[in-house]
């Protein structure tokens, strides 16, 4: 929590009400050239938590990067204007943004660092370690230790989709008052892989969230207002600012999601989107084959929604293909409607079928 006055990040002071550009420094690349990674500082003028948003950890996913730019810079992409959604002057505490960790990764439009690891299983890193170790170590050390809270901003992988949800541990009561705040009608149980950034920050004291939405290599525009709308939410809800927050009327917590897999290879022509409701046994995909006639149907293995999918076209044997979160067609068709309160229904999905697969 920063009190009335000045924020000091690494030995910038930020005023209240002002905002400065500084930067994690990484040594140098190949051709000498300095490494760094871009952090802006906006410092509210009233005391209040720090949050951090994190975004690029994943080089190839973008809407997250999206995000930031926008919460800095507002629509017209230039800070300090009247269409911003932030106003420093009105705002408590303080915002460490990090629009994109892996740099390298994202001008390689790749997700691994350009050492070829995943910087989001190296946290807390390691000061005289590889490459990515580094960076994890820089951003951990840097932005987590000095902040309250965490949100941290995916999309999925370039073979597949997100319907927008928050991963969140289910277990840490900090972390789930921020996974509520943020207004997604799905919150799926998630206390992260050892070495991801939510985990580790979350173990170290700085309870953190994952917004998942969309999918990676480019700009996708439901996916970043997710994300900034739901940003937004947890300021308010951790009382940075002040706004009308408007929340579903049926927020579903999911324990475990079950995927409907590719029962044999070809090509992949699917037949539902994300967000969409399915009912057991309905066929959600073909698979053909490319050189002949045949075709495979995969069918849903139970009634619920859509909230990841295939996109990639060349599947094989097993592939998932559908990640579907069990729920009726009422309760989801109520979950879409907006809801005034602050406390929507809350229903814990219990999923024993698909505790086993993971």
């Amino acid at each position: 929590m920063t009190g009335r006055g000045n924020f000091n990040f690494l030995g910038v002071e930020v005023e209240p009400g002002g905002r400065v550009k500084t930067q994690l420094e990484l040594g140098e690349g190949p051709a000498g050239n300095d490494r760094n990674i871009p952090v802006y500082i906006m410092n509210g003028e009233k005391p209040g938590p720090v949050l951090a948003l994190v975004a690029g950890v994943h080089g190839d996913e973008l809407n997250g990067v999206s995000v930031v730019h926008h919460l800095i810079h507002g629509d017209d992409h230039i800070a300090g204007t009247d269409d911003d959604f932030i106003s420093l002057s009105e705002m408590s505490g303080t915002l460490i943004c990090v629009p994109v960790v892996n740099i390298e990764g994202m001008l390689l439009q790749q997700r691994e660092a350009p050492d070829n690891r995943d910087i989001n299983r190296l946290f807390p890193g390691k000061v005289g370690g590889n490459q990515s170790q580094r960076i994890a170590h820089e951003l951990f050390a840097s932005v987590v230790k000095n902040s309250d809270y965490l949100i941290d901003l995916h999309s999925a992988p370039q073979s597949r989709t997100n319907l927008p949800h928050i991963r969140a541990d289910f277990d840490n009561s900090e972390a789930m008052t921020l996974a509520r705040s943020f207004g997604t009608r799905i919150i799926l149980h998630s206390k992260g892989p050892e070495g991801s950034l939510r985990k580790e920050a979350t173990n170290a004291g700085t309870p953190a969230i994952l917004l998942e939405a969309g999918s990676a290599h480019r700009f996708e525009l439901e996916a970043v207002h997710s994300g900034i709308e739901g940003v937004l939410n947890v300021m308010s809800g951790i009382g940075m600012i002040t706004r009308d927050t408007r929340m579903p009327a049926v927020r579903m917590l999911v324990r475990r999601s079950k995927w409907a897999r590719a029962e044999g290879g070809g090509l992949l022509h699917s037949m539902v989107s994300p967000g969409d409701h399915v009912t057991k046994g309905d066929v959600i995909a073909h698979v053909t084959d490319p050189f002949g006639a045949s075709t495979q149907t995969v069918v849903s293995p139970r009634t619920g929604i859509i909230i990841g999918l295939a996109v990639n076209p060349l599947v094989r044997t097993g592939d998932p293909i559908a990640n579907i979160v069990l729920c009726s067609k009422s309760r989801w068709k109520r979950s879409q409607e907006e809801h005034t309160s602050l406390d929507p229904e809350e229903e814990e999905v219990v999923d024993e079928e698909s505790l086993d697969d993971a």
